[in-house]
């Protein structure tokens, strides 16, 4: 816990804090009773004592037991120094490797696993998950800045249950040493301590996969402060942005009234003797995104943000059922067509966009201030 204040501390007093840890909750999204360990290499350490072979840790109660090469509990926490690196499985777990010291504990009646790694290592994890689709090492400079910027930002996000940042895509997608490219280790590397800055201070630097051709104001998607650098810009000339060299750029998806219906009561947004009979857009954002919807039933007219639509619908039916709030509706006898472009909330960086400027020859520091409105790079 002490790192990551020390970590913000550091950045604010103007003093280089690149190798300082931060902690991440690994396998954030699953519910787990135990994980495999098998060592990489030499100097796994389990407190004091050297693992030499492949253990489990199991949660037992509120408690952990390390069993195998080692032996060990059972005891509230078990810190393991991972040396060269640990391979960490388990029935229904990506097999993933790690470095640092992780930490293993009882929360909420399953196994909680605190990875503490340095700063530029995380950073070119992140830039490997986020940006694995991507090719440009101007793109993965970008987004190494972007993603270092981000997790200073985010460094409370989890602080009351006792580490910086989960692992998924709710702060960032981190999958650990075993599968992160020279690319983008390079790009972490070349940018190493860089920061994107708004008046002095680190900016809020939410990113996306595609913005479909204009990216979006933060108040329109978030009722957050309004955040001068996070407006709506256009993504490259008219009718052939940026971005369009991304795969699916456009998109259809079609939704029968029956599964509207469904989708809605689950979501909470009619009653259950409701029937879905329409859906509109009532207000848009200033991308010409869809800012609200509403859906029509027997009976009334329920209005909801498209934001909370995006999500709503996402979490019940998949994420590439309406990929972003970009979409004209076309209405059927029984169903609604959306037809839309993009990937994603659309406020900051578009990725692919970021992708497309750089394979037309602009270098990251440009993407950035393309698409942050108003910021400068600089050093911590």
């Amino acid at each position: 816990m002490k790192s990551l204040l020390l970590l913000l501390v550091l950045f604010q007093a103007g003093a280089y804090a690149g190798e300082r840890p931060v902690d991440i909750r690994l396998y954030s999204l699953h519910k787990i009773s135990s994980v495999n360990l098998e060592p990489a290499g030499a100097g796994v350490l389990a407190g004091d004592r050297q693992l030499k072979g492949p253990a489990r840790i199991t949660s037992r109660g509120q408690t952990v037991a390390l069993e195998g090469a080692l032996k060990a509990g059972p005891s509230k926490t078990i810190k393991i120094s991972a040396g060269e690196g640990l391979w960490l499985s388990g029935p229904g777990l990506p097999r993933r490797l790690y470095t640092g010291e992780l930490l293993f504990s009882v929360a909420k009646n399953r196994l909680k696993i605190i990875n503490s790694v340095p700063l530029e290592t995380y950073i070119a994890g992140v830039v490997t998950g986020e940006a694995g689709d991507l090719s440009h090492i101007e793109t993965y400079k970008a987004q190494a800045v972007a993603a270092r910027t981000y997790t200073v930002k985010l460094l409370k996000n989890h602080i009351g249950e006792g580490y910086n940042l989960c692992d998924s895509t709710h702060c960032q997608l981190y999958s650990g040493l075993g599968a992160i490219s020279p690319k983008a280790r390079a790009a972490a590397d070349a940018t190493s301590g860089e920061f994107l800055l708004y008046k002095g201070q680190p900016a809020s630097t939410f990113y996306h996969s595609v913005c479909g051709g204009r990216t979006e104001t933060m108040t329109y998607v978030w009722p957050y402060e309004h955040k001068p650098y996070l407006i709506s810009v256009r993504d490259g000339p008219p009718g052939n942005p940026y971005c369009s060299i991304a795969p699916r750029f456009k998109w259809k998806t079609k939704i029968y009234y029956s599964g509207l219906t469904r989708l809605s009561r689950q979501a909470g947004w009619i009653l259950p003797d409701e029937v879905s009979r329409g859906l509109r857009i009532s207000a848009w954002g200033a991308s010409g995104r869809a800012a609200e919807l509403e859906i029509y039933t027997q009976r009334r007219r329920v209005r909801v943000s498209a934001t909370d639509f995006f999500h709503g619908i996402g979490r019940r039916a998949g994420w590439q059922a309406v990929r972003s709030s970009f979409f004209k509706i076309l209405s059927g006898k029984d169903y609604v067509m959306l037809d839309g472009v993009g990937n994603g909330h659309g406020v900051g960086m578009c990725q692919w966009g970021a992708e497309g400027m750089a394979r037309k020859g602009f270098k990251y520091r440009d993407i950035l201030k393309h698409y942050y409105t108003g910021t400068e790079t600089g050093h911590d």
